[in-house]
């Protein structure tokens, strides 16, 4: 009887055990779940900041591993590089032909002029379709043929700065020659020779020199009736603005391009 009772008592206790293991295993299941969470989402949070910092971290090893030296050096050979390239281009573009001009001192006097139709213009300022323009009159030798002297109505006072301005040697000028005036044009003389375009404006009845050898272009420029005292050169073409109108020219010229309106 002892025995049966002390066996039920035994099987009651193994029995509470267990139990008691069961809801210890439990509680301890429940709260290490509820432990556990709170890590997890902290890591979700910090990962893009730890990618970032992996991130900061490489950029700073890859920036310590650049030799600085190195790059200063290069940058300054690409420097000296393109200005001696700059200073090469600007010492070779340099050789230019000088360009001479020749102007008046004083001012040339400005007129203003207003515009009007002619049917509202008094009759001696309208326009009129033809003008009958009189030509400087040339010397002639004993066989009637045209000598390199004119005729001058008027006594021109030589521009002596526009002169001594222009590079000559001899008989030849150098460079683009520019005559915008009676005074510089005594420096164009027969037989001269321009290396370079010669500039012919603002000038009316103006003779050019006979036997006149220009190595370039002529160009014309508000020339009112010019006239040819002989034969001359022009080895490139001759340009005239329509402002400008020009004699005959003689048939023993040289032209070597064309006459471009």
């Amino acid at each position: 009887m002892f025995k049966a009772l002390k066996m039920k008592i035994a099987a009651r206790r193994m029995e509470r055990r267990g139990n008691k293991k069961r809801t210890s295993t439990k509680k301890s299941r429940t709260t290490s779940r509820r432990s556990s969470f709170w890590p997890r989402v902290w890591n979700a949070v910090c990962v893009p900041f730890r990618a970032i910092g992996r991130w900061c971290r490489a950029f700073w090893k890859w920036v310590r591993s650049i030799d600085l030296i190195g790059l200063v050096n290069i940058t300054l050979l690409s420097a000296i590089i393109v200005l001696f390239s700059m200073l090469i281009i600007d010492i070779v573009g340099c050789k230019k032909p000088v360009v001479i001009i020749a102007q008046d001192n004083a001012p040339a006097a400005t007129q203003s002029q207003v515009a009007g139709s002619n049917s509202n213009t008094p009759r001696i300022v309208r326009e009129r379709d033809s003008k009958r323009v009189t030509a400087l009159p040339i010397r002639r030798d004993e066989n009637r043929v045209f000598t390199a002297e004119t005729i001058n109505v008027a006594r021109v006072q030589p521009d002596n700065v526009a002169i001594k301005q222009t590079a000559r040697c001899g008989k030849t000028m150098y460079g683009d020659v520019i005559i915008d005036s009676r005074g510089a044009a005594t420096m164009l003389k027969p037989g001269d020779v321009v290396k370079g375009n010669l500039f012919l404006q603002h000038m009316r009845k103006y003779t050019l020199p006979r036997g006149v050898r220009i190595e370039g272009h002529l160009f014309l420029r508000d020339m009112g009736m010019l006239q040819f005292g002989g034969e001359f050169t022009v080895t490139g073409n001759i340009y005239v603005t329509p402002t400008s109108s020009f004699g005959p020219i003689p048939g023993t010229a040289r032209i070597g391009g064309q006459v471009i309106l």
